[in-house]
């Protein structure tokens, strides 16, 4: 069927090589209808209970609506049923084959219990839960403007917290500075007056004894003998009391060097070394300001099956693939069931039918050689192909049925285990670890705490996390996307050398440990373990592995013996 909205031809006219615009939809037949053959689809015995929509209404389906299909791809019968077991469709023939012991099978009719129109109960909840969730988002922006609002005023009264106390501690370091040097202006100004008085009275006792130098020079040159030895008398008194005033002045301390030396309080010593910071600031998060309110009928829980303990998650053999290759690094199951396999570094995939038997041989890139690691499927037509650790360091997408090479991914990096979400790649690395590749705008980012470099390993990932297995150290680690570990499981007596790693649809974690010879199932916390896959099954050396979650199927490759599919029951 054309997918062009704007010129939706008439599938029934084009199957006679003739090309009429659509006027209306049929569903149940998954065609669009011209004039001529919506009138003859009504007239029909078998058709005529179907309902059909206009092409224009049919164009405001949103996309995954319009790619559900209608039929079973195994038995081409309509999908009437569900099993809420196996989280999949069915159609009459499923029930009998596949779903004899499934006790929460559902007639969809019954389910939807159709109001008017195309609504049904269930929609009718959907949009309750959508107006629970506008209404929840809007109080949620409402209060984070709140928010914002109140600690921008936050910061506002803790800046001028901080001015107070700085001005606090300038004041009081201000009125201290002011005391000491008071201090030592009055220290200097005592001792100084003191030192002069000294100054004072030793000019004093230098000019006697200039007077009576100069009189002894007087009497040696014009006294007579007499004079002389009288005078000699005198002048000994004299000079007796200089000398008296001299050692008092030098033994009473006067004479003492005065220098002046500032201590600081030691403990002024301790605030300038141990004061690190002037102050910290706390954020406090636990308390809400806002809550959600959910008035949704709990029916909209219906689709979610419980979470089952990996202690009652077994397998049952349902065949074996013998593959006329070895070094199986990459493998996946399409919707239509066929299963792919990739030979590393071989430039070679291979299609097998779902019953084991071969069906064709493709080359990934003509132009190249050794190339090839890993499989991701990206839609139900498309699986994505990593190039490994030789020549070239791409991404190339497969169409799974023509096996066409339709598109490719420059990365930058060799690459090696590959996943998909979020329309982003997921992809292991020589250099950079795992790394992220946002298709929508080309984006490349490293996630953070992922190994140096993850080279032959692999990932699996839903929309909140990451998985990496490592058989460098034996572990499996959970990221979230902004690379915050959320929990790393190593049991070297239960899991060596992991490698291949896919997901249920319960997010539980599917390992290959190719040295322990083993698939172990992990739990979505981490916290369990268990063999599921060993020995007794005659796996050895296990690499690739791929979980269908809605047929329930677990694909499990050898790396050189084959494959393995198992009911996951």
């Amino acid at each position: 069927m054309s997918t062009d909205q704007s010129v939706l031809l008439c599938d029934v006219c084009q199957k006679r090589h003739l090309n009429k615009s659509a006027e209306e939809y049929c569903p149940q037949c998954e065609e669009a209808l011209c004039r001529e053959c919506k009138d003859h689809h009504k007239l029909s015995k078998l058709l005529k209970s179907h309902q059909t929509i206009t092409v224009d209404k049919y164009n405001k389906l949103p996309p995954f609506i319009k790619q559900i299909s209608q039929n079973c791809e195994e038995h081409d019968c309509f999908l009437e049923f569900y099993c809420k077991s196996h989280d999949a469709l069915c159609c009459k023939l499923c029930l009998i084959s596949g779903h004899k012991e499934c006790k929460e099978t559902i007639f969809i009719e019954d389910f939807l219990k159709p109001l008017t129109g195309h609504q049904s109960a269930a929609l009718d909840n959907i949009e309750k839960i959508l107006q629970d969730l506008q209404n929840n988002i809007c109080s949620a922006i409402k209060d984070r403007h709140r928010n914002l609002t109140e600690i921008r005023e936050q910061k506002r009264v803790i800046g001028e917290q901080i001015k107070e106390k700085r001005k606090e501690i300038n004041t009081l370091l201000d009125h201290l500075e002011e005391e000491l040097l008071e201090k030592v202006y009055t220290l200097e100004k005592k001792n100084g007056l003191e030192i002069e008085e000294i100054i004072t009275k030793l000019e004093d006792e230098k000019e006697k004894l200039e007077g009576i130098q100069k009189d002894v020079e007087s009497v040696k040159m014009f006294a007579s003998n007499l004079q002389i030895f009288m005078g000699t008398k005198s002048f000994q008194e004299s000079i007796s009391y200089n000398k008296i005033n001299a050692q008092q002045i030098y033994y009473n301390g006067s004479l003492n060097n005065v220098t002046m030396k500032c201590t600081f309080n030691e403990n002024l010593d301790g605030f300038i070394k141990n004061i690190k910071t002037f102050g910290d600031v706390e954020l406090d998060k636990s308390e809400k300001h806002v809550s959600f309110s959910w008035k949704g009928d709990k029916s909209a829980q219906f689709f979610k099956s419980e979470a089952k303990s990996i202690e009652t998650i077994n397998v049952r053999l349902g065949r074996r693939i013998n593959i006329d290759s070895e070094s199986i690094s990459g493998c996946v199951i399409s919707e239509a069931g066929n299963m792919l396999f990739l030979q590393v570094y071989s430039n070679r995939m291979m299609k097998y039918a779902p019953n084991g038997k071969f069906i064709s041989e493709s080359c990934i890139n003509p132009a190249t050689s050794s190339i090839g690691y890993d499989l991701a499927v990206i839609d139900s037509n498309t699986v994505a192909v990593s190039s490994g650790g030789n020549n070239h360091k791409q991404i190339y997408l497969i169409n799974m049925n023509s096996t066409n090479t339709n598109q490719v991914f420059q990365l930058g990096d060799w690459c090696y285990g590959l996943s998909y979400s979020n329309d982003s790649f997921i992809c292991c690395t020589f250099h950079n670890g795992i790394t992220i590749y946002d298709r929508s705008n080309s984006n490349v980012r490293i996630l953070p705490n992922s190994p140096k470099s993850a080279d032959h390993t692999y990932v699996a990932s839903n929309a909140n996390c990451i998985f990496h297995t490592n058989w460098r150290d034996d572990s499996v680690v959970c990221y979230d996307f902004s690379g915050q570990v959320q929990w790393k499981y190593i049991d070297s007596s239960l899991l060596r050398k992991p490698y291949g790693v896919t997901l249920d649809t319960n997010s539980n974690i599917y390992v290959a440990g190719s040295d322990s010879n083993n698939v172990v199932v992990i739990s979505p916390d981490g916290k369990q373990a268990k063999e599921l896959i060993g020995a007794s099954d005659k796996l050895t050396n296990p690499r690739a592995l791929f979980f269908h979650k809605t047929k329930h199927l677990l694909l499990v490759v050898d790396y050189n013996n084959g494959a393995l599919v198992f009911d996951v029951i």
